[in-house]
């Protein structure tokens, strides 16, 4: 049976809420996966669940890398943490296909390289979103915070690669793939963005030209493409704007109940990335998925439809093509 490698720890809301939203999974799924963290927390919810210890394995420890460390930790010395155990049950485990965690997005980034490794050809892997601001398919954004500073060459990657998680995640037969600069027309752009805007222009892909922020939520593209440092940013001010824009409606919501919660189920379906599932490491020769830190049990089921998604549509074969060519 193909196994998911759990990380328990580092989510806001504590790992029971990791461990029950794995508990969603195998009943509505079926999945097998292997929780990685304290093991008597781990029982206690999952019996809570109603879930047999058959139906799952544990990797025992109380030892996880916090968001304030550095990155390079998981080189050495912290071999007992969850997500350097998680990792190496990953890489030496044929059955187990991917591995979900919230833990340190810098540790998760440096141990997809270190203790994982990467596909032919990449250095770093990027790290893509799925969101569902732009209408009714998803939006691919790569980069959106592991590659901060970024060549051309980079570029090029992200759009090679955005354009297959587009295909094998969202369902997206010929995504449509754009530069984030600051406005549309041919020719805007700084020194990175003109010199990408070249090369990309002689892929094999549906290239459509310079974004500006505003298509974000526009619609106008299905893959963006940009830095890390700058996509990081567009990804935290969408999801802002939409939570801001809930909390306004919800102030109206006395005098204008029904209407206030009709808006607010659209913009929760525009706005929530949690019920999308997790952000992906892209260029890994496993599936990595890192979820928000204000993750809910929702977020892990659909980090689960995400991988098994992922899994149906060839996701890493269909991977190593596009980056060989």
């Amino acid at each position: 049976m193909e196994k998911i490698v759990v990380d328990i720890y580092g989510a806001d809301g504590g790992p029971e809420i990791v461990i029950r939203g794995t508990a969603d999974a195998i009943k509505k799924i079926g999945i097998f996966p292997v929780l990685v963290g304290y093991a008597d927390l781990i029982k206690k919810v999952m019996t809570e669940k109603g879930i047999s210890a058959d139906a799952y394995e544990i990797i025992d420890t109380d030892d996880f890398i916090s968001n304030n460390e550095p990155a390079t930790c998981v080189f050495g010395g912290r071999e007992t943490s969850s997500l350097v155990l998680a990792y190496n049950r990953l890489k030496t485990d044929d059955t187990c296909v991917a591995m979900i965690s919230s833990g340190n997005t810098g540790a998760m980034l440096v141990g997809s390289i270190c203790r994982l490794g990467l596909l032919p050809t990449i250095k770093f892997p990027a790290l893509c979103s799925a969101l569902p601001c732009a209408g009714d398919k998803l939006l691919t954004l790569v980069d959106c915070g592991a590659v901060i500073d970024c060549t051309a060459l980079d570029f090029v990657r992200f759009a090679k690669m955005g354009n297959v998680f587009s295909r094998c995640c969202c369902g997206i037969e010929n995504p449509r793939v754009g530069i984030m600069s600051v406005g549309r027309e041919d020719g805007k752009g700084n020194a990175l963005t003109l010199e990408a805007f070249k090369l990309i222009k002689e892929l094999p892909l549906n290239f459509v030209g310079n974004l500006e922020g505003s298509d974000m939520v526009s619609g106008y593209a299905d893959v963006i493409v940009t830095d890390g440092f700058s996509g990081n940013i567009l990804l935290k001010n969408t999801e802002a704007t939409g939570k801001k824009a809930m909390e306004i409606v919800s102030k109206i919501a006395k005098d204008y109940p029904e209407l206030a919660e009709e808006i607010n189920k659209e913009l929760f379906k525009t706005f929530d990335f949690n019920s999308q599932g997790a952000a992906t490491f892209l260029g890994t020769k496993k599936i990595v998925v890192k979820m928000h830190g204000s993750a809910n049990e929702n977020t892990v089921l659909a980090s689960v439809e995400q991988i098994i998604r992922l899994q149906k549509a060839n996701f890493l074969n269909e991977m190593s093509k596009a980056l060989s060519n």
